[in-house]
């Protein structure tokens, strides 16, 4: 009663009895049979009202009619007013439920959660590429381009320059405009505030996993150590079909009561965002949220993120919260990454967000509230960065985003080679996002707005062209600083252009280097600024990437290149608050006397 849950949930999680258990004595209090093996059931109907109310037919016949595995207020009308001795109807348990409600359905769910289904179907992705009105407008693009570089090369370069200057100087802008906006003070670990644990709703986490055995431990560690009613988690550990050594390591582990390990139905495209729509359609919780296999979030993160979206306005939809590189010091390659990443998450996103323009989401500790997902159709399956495109999607519908500042520890890749693999992946997406939003340009406009338009091309178009021009500009600026044309144009045109080019120049400079360096400084991590001379070096290899990525793009466009994770050697483990690693005990704002001991799961007889 004190922390408003459901009395049989609040039992499994103190561990006075575990889920097999309960529902044997629920069958045994109203004289049914209990149903050791996950029945089989009669496909079709509402999937997520059966779900809801615990109640499917099978098809077993005239034995076996109809399986109950109700929860919470579906339960208490069960036993207040539910059927008594009866052989035909029998009682199992709500994951042996839900896992034979899948598995009756797979065509269907795998159907949803690919957007082939109706209501898929009539939402923009990226399954169908560019529109015919974008594929003539490239067409007619390129053979200008081709036809001008033969007859007029040097006009033609200053016409482009003309036309893509302004979208870059919008970039630059943006942020140098983040970066010299005052960071918002972070109240939470100034105040100490804490909600109280009855106003917290139930809160589903989700964690897509393929072939992630060496971070499973640690990936079970941190979500134990959640600060969170653990009667109102609803985790869930989304695995494949095939995946024969995850669901052999989750088969060893004894994991406490707000696990759910769910087996997402074969299909297509094999990528992370379809077995996302499968946990949003099964999801328990108000609000949802994001982990990728490595992560180790703090532990106060859903906590702030609950009272952040109690306390705020209705489309207050998504809180972004703030990823770190927790072993820059493992060498120069995750140092510049997690350089990067103190740009983006302590300066640009924020200042973004500040000025209520979009940015484009990272792909893990993403917050939403769970009603405004359903509404918007989840995650588009067949986009690279599902993230980003929802940001956008989010956006045009109405909603805002947030800045959470709580951080996720994450694991950065240790090689040149798998970086390059997951910067391409994230470099199609942007490309598959940029063409799926920009199929009706005044739709875009009506729905979003000026500004966020303008930010949102400026991001996805002006990041991609960016990085695909890198060397050329490079060099066109080398060559016209060495022959003096950049400083003593001939003409009108090349005035114009030699301007732009100059103001691009310079202020793209400061923009390269400012983010990340205060970012750096925001973070607690100066030893980070050593690293800020070799971002131009940095810079080349993403411009490798995106062209990788755009070949990727014509060639291996649903492919999801996976990154490899439980590499690092030098990550802090669990237990170890990443706050006090920098600063003092006194700055946690967790406790951290509570994460001395090594933290351990509960010994609980499930499976």
């Amino acid at each position: 009663m004190r922390n408003r849950t459901d009395p049989a949930r609040e039992a499994m999680a103190l561990g006075l009895i575990d889920e097999a258990g309960f529902y044997r004595a629920l069958a045994d209090e109203m004289g049914l049979p209990f149903q050791y093996t996950p029945p089989s059931l009669l496909p079709g109907g509402r999937y997520r009202a059966m779900l809801r109310q615990g109640i499917a037919p099978t098809l077993e016949g005239a034995s076996l009619r109809t399986v109950l595995a109700p929860e919470g207020p579906a339960l208490r009308r069960m036993i207040e007013a539910g059927p008594r001795r009866r052989d035909n109807i029998a009682v199992t348990t709500p994951r042996r439920f839900a896992e034979a409600l899948r598995r009756s359905n797979a065509g269907e769910l795998a159907r949803h959660a690919a957007g082939l289904d109706e209501a898929g179907l009539a939402r923009d992705s990226a399954r169908t590429g560019a529109s015919r009105g974008q594929v003539i407008a490239a067409g007619i693009g390129l053979a200008a381009a081709a036809i001008g570089s033969v007859i007029a090369p040097l006009e033609t370069f200053f016409a482009f320059a003309l036309l893509l200057g302004p979208l870059f100087l919008g970039l630059i802008l943006l942020r140098l405009a983040t970066t010299i906006e005052r960071a918002t003070p972070d109240l939470w670990a100034s105040h100490r505030w804490r909600i109280d644990d009855a106003r917290l709703p139930i809160y589903t986490v989700a964690v897509p996993m393929y072939r992630e055995e060496a971070v499973l431990q640690q990936l079970t560690d941190a979500l134990c150590a959640l600060d969170y009613p653990p009667a109102k988690l609803d985790i869930r550990l989304l695995i494949e079909e095939d995946d024969a050594g995850m669901r052999a390591a989750l088969a060893k582990m004894s994991l406490p009561s707000q696990f759910i390990v769910t087996v997402v139905p074969p299909g297509a495209p094999r990528t992370k965002p379809r077995a996302l729509n499968i946990a949003l359609l099964e999801a328990r919780g108000s609000f949802f949220t994001i982990f990728d296999a490595e992560d180790i979030p703090d532990r106060q993160q859903l906590r702030m993120a609950a009272a952040r979206f109690l306390s705020g306005p209705p489309d207050l939809a998504c809180l972004q919260a703030r990823l770190v590189i927790d072993h820059a010091e493992e060498g120069t390659l995750p140092g510049l990454f997690a350089l990067e990443y103190a740009g983006l998450f302590e300066v640009l996103n924020p200042g973004l967000l500040q000025f209520q323009l979009p940015i484009m989401l990272g792909g893990t500790s993403n917050h939403f509230r769970t009603e405004v997902l359903r509404a918007v159709g989840g995650w588009d399956a067949w986009n690279v960065t599902e993230d980003a495109d929802l940001g956008m999607r989010l956006v045009r519908a109405g909603y805002r985003i947030g800045d959470l500042p709580s951080i996720t520890r994450e694991e950065a890749p240790l090689s040149i080679p798998a970086w390059l693999k997951q910067r391409s992946r994230w470099i199609k997406g942007y490309i598959q996002t940029l063409v799926t939003h920009s199929r009706e340009p005044i739709r875009l406009l009506r729905e979003a707005g000026i500004g966020a338009t303008f930010a949102f091309l400026s991001l996805a178009f002006g990041t991609v062209a960016t990085a695909l021009g890198y060397p050329v500009f490079a060099v066109a600026a080398l060559l016209a600083c060495w022959d003096g044309s950049l400083f003593a144009p001939e003409s009108a045109l090349a005035t114009v252009t030699s301007t732009i080019a100059l103001c691009v120049w310079l202020l793209g400079s400061v923009a390269l280097f400012a983010p990340p360096a205060v970012g750096a400084l925001r973070r607690g991590s100066p030893g980070l600024l050593l690293l800020v001379p070799l971002l131009p070096l940095y810079y080349a290899l993403v411009s490798v990437a995106a062209w990788m990525a755009l070949y990727d793009y014509f060639n291996r466009r649903f492919v999801w290149n996976k990154t490899e994770h439980g590499l690092a050697r030098r990550r802090a483990p669990v237990e170890t608050c990443y706050e006090c690693r920098n600063h003092s005990a006194a700055a946690c704002a967790g406790g951290c006397s509570m994460l001395k001991a090594p933290m351990k799961l509960p010994s609980l007889p499930i499976r």
